[in-house]
């Protein structure tokens, strides 16, 4: 998955309980680390979270947990929506080539 330019990889790697979420933004390693056995919205959502996290490392928003997380809903909500097929959030999981 490429993320203003970087190359990051997406694994589904652990539990929520080992890595003590259902995602993280590793940015040295270029990795976004997702809990195995999540739902399929909780994977989509939780995808698109982290990309967030991504972007606000690149950019240096210093945006907080606490704005990201209701940001990461209200987005997932409008897009899921409006039909959005977010499942190509997760595809590179599937064993699809994400491009």
């Amino acid at each position: 998955m490429r993320i203003l330019g970087y190359d990051y990889k997406l694994v589904e790697d652990g539990d929520s309980d080992t890595i003590g979420a259902f995602g993280r933004f590793h940015s040295s390693r270029q990795i976004l680390q997702i809990a195995e056995g999540l739902t399929k919205q909780c994977r989509e959502s939780t995808v698109l979270h982290e990309i967030l996290e991504a972007l606000n490392y690149h950019n240096d928003w210093g945006l907080s947990n606490k704005v990201i997380m209701p940001l990461e809903a209200g987005l997932y909500q409008v897009l899921a929506d409006l039909g959005m097929d977010l499942s190509l959030l997760t595809k590179e999981l599937d064993g699809e080539d994400s491009g």
